[in-house]
């Protein structure tokens, strides 16, 4: 049996004889004998990767193998294909083809082992892994990334953007940050030396200047310094009484602050501002000392008020004094009260002895 077969432009025929694959029809007429020949029918247009099944047998086959571009990668290579100048997707282990005439393929093989992958078209690249062969890790400004490849240090990563081939070793990259950071230790209840329970709150900022000390000594930074702060607090309180405490709350400050030095260097952090917001003491300590405060208040204000007493009565003294020894002087006074009298009178007749009668009358001599 003769049968017609045409094969498009942008199509691919292949003749199977049998089940078994015979050769590829280009585009054009072509005439098929025998019974058992079958052809499969392949649109360049819709299929870009080979997709046949027994793709290993089809590659056996000379004519096939010109008709494709095959990527043969083994365990450790990865290929970033290239359709037309524009990045189309990352390849892993094994065999794949893509089909030739219709789209300019570019294959770009890389070697995994060396496990960081770097190109000029990164971010294009991570928006087309859809095959997750990469993994991305982006370290953001003021942060600083610690590369660990199978639980060892590999590298520190500064800001920027970063990726790795997965599947080829262990990797994991912690991210720190190198800002300055707060930390609050708020409400603790502690009782001083006499015994006064008080509740104290703390602030305080640290920024980490080791990286790694910071990453590997503990599992949790941020818990790590608040025990620390919450335990020197405790022991600086402590020994303290409430008066020593109310006096000078900044020695509190200083005393956590040397106590917390050492493990913040073994950490790779260094403290920044510390010391204490609050001292909230119990309502009725608090009420017995308002009193306490009042009652100081109040006999510091006697004691001035004495004084000023004190002076205005020296202050007469010595007036009456000099008033005793200059008559002269006796007259000014005189005349200085006769006027302050005459200032609220309404009405002033002086008849008789004149000015010095009337001053006999409104001041009589004793």
């Amino acid at each position: 049996m003769l049968t017609r077969i045409r094969i498009g432009r942008h199509e691919r025929g292949l003749l199977h004889t049998n089940e078994d694959f015979e050769r590829v029809l280009e585009p054009g007429v072509h005439w098929i004998w025998g019974f058992d020949a079958r052809v499969t029918t392949v649109s360049l247009r819709d299929e870009l990767e080979v997709t046949l099944e027994g793709l290993s047998a089809y590659l056996a086959d000379e004519g096939f193998r010109q008709h494709v571009i095959v990527a043969d990668l083994a365990d450790d290579e990865r290929a970033l294909v290239w359709v037309d100048g524009r990045v189309h997707g990352l390849l892993g282990p094994g065999k794949t083809a893509f089909w030739k005439g219709l789209h300019e393929v570019r294959l770009e093989v890389f070697a995994a082992k060396e496990l960081r992958f770097s190109h000029p078209y990164l971010d294009r690249i991570l928006a087309v892994d859809a095959a997750g062969l990469l993994h991305a890790v982006e370290v953001p400004a003021n942060h600083r990334g610690l590369l660990y490849v199978d639980n060892v240090l590999r590298e520190e990563l500064s800001p920027g953007r970063y990726a790795f081939w997965r599947g080829v070793s262990r990797l994991e990259v912690r991210v720190l940050d190198l800002r300055e950071t707060a930390l609050e230790v708020n409400g603790q209840e502690i009782l001083t030396a006499d015994k006064v329970s008080l509740r104290i709150n703390l602030s305080a900022s640290y920024q980490v200047s080791d990286p790694r000390r910071a990453a590997e000594r503990t599992s949790n930074l941020a818990s790590a310094l608040y025990r620390e702060l919450q335990l020197a607090l405790r022991s600086a309180v402590g020994l303290r009484q409430l008066d020593d405490l109310l006096a000078d709350k900044d020695s509190i400050a200083r005393d956590v602050r040397a106590s917390v030095a050492k493990r913040a260097e073994d950490l790779g952090v260094r403290w920044g501002a510390l010391g204490v917001r609050d001292i909230i003491l119990p309502g009725d300590m608090k009420a017995l000392l308002n009193s306490v405060i009042e009652a100081e208040k109040r006999a510091k204000a006697n004691l001035i008020a004495r004084r000023e007493e004190t002076a205005a009565t020296r202050s007469l003294l010595n007036t009456a004094k000099l008033i005793e020894s200059s008559p002269t002087l006796l007259r000014l006074k005189e005349l200085e009260s006769a006027e302050r009298i005459a200032a609220s009178i309404d009405t002033i007749r002086v008849t008789g002895n004149g000015l010095d009668g009337l001053i006999d009358q409104l001041l009589p001599r004793t």
